[in-house]
């Protein structure tokens, strides 16, 4: 059982705003206690009230408030139009706008990322071709031509570490623990009769 209590309770006579805020607050309590039980749709309005604060639909939001008017006049006094921030962070500091524009930008349709339509790729160029016909075939020499350019883009001269390397252990180190990896693993490993 709930009772309302208004602000003014045994302070004094409460007016009609008094018991408005008393209701409003009824009210609360009654869906807090709705939502703790885990009555079926009970949540629903909370989810609606969340996806209308994400969505930064103030029209929404104020629709759904249990003081639409009281809510409305809180947003108007700070901010007179309809923005994609809160007054309380502002702007620049609005985490959902933030929030947003990350989103956006990761989905890739942030400004400059955006296909304007569906392009057709060109036709193989002979070169592609010669490329995809040698993969997982490259001979040994190809390999090591590769290998050698690579260690040189990485800042790797002869008998020295690439800087990607790790300055943290030297090489006989590094080759210690390796071994012990590969000792570990088949110790591990099952056996044949085990599979």
């Amino acid at each position: 059982m709930l009772c309302y209590v208004t602000p003014k309770e045994h302070v004094g006579l409460p007016k009609k705003d008094d018991v408005k805020q008393g209701c409003i607050a009824y009210k609360i309590a009654a869906h807090a206690a709705d939502v703790a039980l885990g009555i079926p749709g009970s949540r629903d309005w909370d989810d609606a009230l969340t996806k209308a604060r994400a969505a930064l639909n103030w029209e929404k939001q104020f629709e759904l408030s249990f003081d639409p008017d009281t809510a409305r006049a809180f947003h108007d006094e700070d901010l007179d139009v309809d923005t994609d921030f809160c007054a309380m962070c502002g702007h620049d500091w609005c985490s959902v706008r933030i929030s947003k524009e990350i989103v956006e930008f990761t989905s890739g349709k942030a400004e400059g990322f955006a296909r304007e339509r569906v392009m057709k790729s060109p036709a193989l160029t002979e070169e592609q071709r010669e490329i995809l016909e040698k993969r997982g075939v490259l001979p040994p020499e190809e390999l090591h031509r590769l290998a050698s350019k690579t260690a040189g883009a990485v800042g790797a001269s002869q008998g020295q570490k690439a800087v990607c390397h790790s300055d943290v252990s030297d090489d006989s180190r590094a080759r210690q623990i390796q071994e012990k990896l590969v000792q570990l693993r088949v110790k591990d490993a099952p056996t044949a009769a085990e599979e």
